[in-house]
């Protein structure tokens, strides 16, 4: 199978194009020579253990650059160890929806405390004004469904989903249409930006939403930045580096998302469709940073949620975190979908990529990746119908 690569934005198509969750390909290759020898290149960074959050550093990986002899590649790993722990910690908790962290407010504080005044942290408030105005904007982006995120998550999770399936279980799928529409009614949900230089928030909901959560019996935490969190999880890890100094690495997280600060040399990926049933790369280029990338599979690769549906029709249906937030249903359009800007901009590459994944129509898709191929985007995509061809 051969990919056509077009002419357009040849320098970026030669520099850029990713999937993320194999971006341990990469052009130097680091070997281990011995037990503690250490060659120049990129070497992950493992934040210190963390007792309220053992599991902090599986959010995010981050590899850094290092030059020198082995000592000096050490104390380096060692330093930047030192002014990464801090910063991981501080943006993994503020921005869990679900658990109250010693010594700081977070969005979970947020969903428990609702009504009341917080102050909240700078780099929190910046996130939750900036994810207030992509809800605002209509396009597929919801920071209020966490209870919609949640029903698809209890689904996508099971061992054996199918019977669950709104496909296949009509009082499944009636729920979902109704959580789905409770949480696009924006009215039913009160953020207000109370004071810009205290970074004072309240957040509250409607009493009709509430007797809805308890007639449903929803445990209810629907603020969330769900399709949105890992990219600004990595663009506040980013920006707290770069102001540290640290401006050759790369953060990249199990959902197909990376944030390149800047690279030294290149960077090698691939981009996936399915053939035949199973994972094949069509596309594989060198990339040079920074940029920022993301990659979509309906089938689920890298990702924590997903499964595929057998139909008697023979087009199986794909369940992943992608569906539009707005009917809690799946446009069924895309296999996948490689979204990759050359700047730093994970949340407005990631946000690109949901937009494009609510799209219905294979036309929609199309014309709307040729609008960002023109704002300066790189997209290559392949549809469910003709899985065995890539466009870009």
């Amino acid at each position: 199978m051969k990919l056509e690569v077009s002419n357009r934005h040849v320098t970026l198509r030669i520099v850029v194009t990713a999937v993320a969750f194999v971006v341990a390909v990469i052009a130097f290759t680091i070997g281990v020579v011995s037990i503690g020898h250490k060659d120049p290149g990129y070497h992950a960074i493992e934040a210190k253990v963390d007792a309220e959050a053992l599991l902090y550093n599986n959010a995010v990986t981050l590899k850094y650059w290092f030059d020198g002899s082995t000592n000096e590649i050490k104390r380096g790993i060692n330093a930047l160890t030192e002014v990464y722990t801090p910063i991981l910690s501080a943006s993994y908790k503020q921005l869990d929806p679900h658990n109250l962290y010693t010594g700081m407010n977070g969005i979970a504080t947020l969903n428990l405390n609702q009504g009341r005044e917080l102050v909240v942290s700078e780099h929190l408030y910046a996130v939750l004004k900036d994810a207030y105005r992509r809800t605002l904007e209509g396009r597929g982006y919801n920071m209020f469904a966490g209870d919609l995120y949640a029903e698809w998550k209890g689904i996508l999770i099971l061992d054996e989903p199918e019977a669950f399936d709104p496909a296949l279980n009509s009082a499944q799928a009636s729920r979902i249409a109704e959580v789905a529409a409770v949480v696009s009614d924006l009215s039913n949900f009160r953020l207000e930006f109370l004071n810009d230089s205290t970074c004072t928030v309240r957040f509250s909901v409607s009493d009709a939403y509430r007797q809805f959560c308890t007639a449903y019996e929803i445990d209810s935490m629907p603020l969330d930045l769900n399709l949105l969190h890992d990219a600004y999880l990595m663009d506040w890890i980013a920006t707290d580096l770069l102001a540290e100094g640290y401006d050759t690495g790369y953060l990249f997280t199990s959902e197909a998302q990376v944030l390149c600060l800047g690279s030294r040399g290149t960077l090698g990926y691939s981009m996936y469709t399915l053939e035949n049933g199973r994972e094949t790369v069509y596309a594989s280029l060198d990339l040079e940073g920074p940029f920022s990338a993301t990659t979509f599979t309906a089938f689920g690769m890298g990702s924590y949620y997903g499964y595929t549906l057998d139909t008697d029709s023979g087009r199986p249906l794909y369940r992943h975190m992608y569906f539009d937030v707005r009917t809690g249903t799946y446009s069924d359009v895309l296999l996948s979908a490689t979204i990759i800007g050359n700047d730093r901009d994970i949340i407005g590459t990631v946000y690109q990529s949901i937009i494009l994944n609510t799209l219905p129509t294979e036309q929609e898709t199309s014309s709307y990746a040729s609008t960002l191929d023109r704002e300066g985007y790189l997209v290559s995509y392949v549809f469910q119908s003709t899985p065995g061809i890539a466009r870009d």
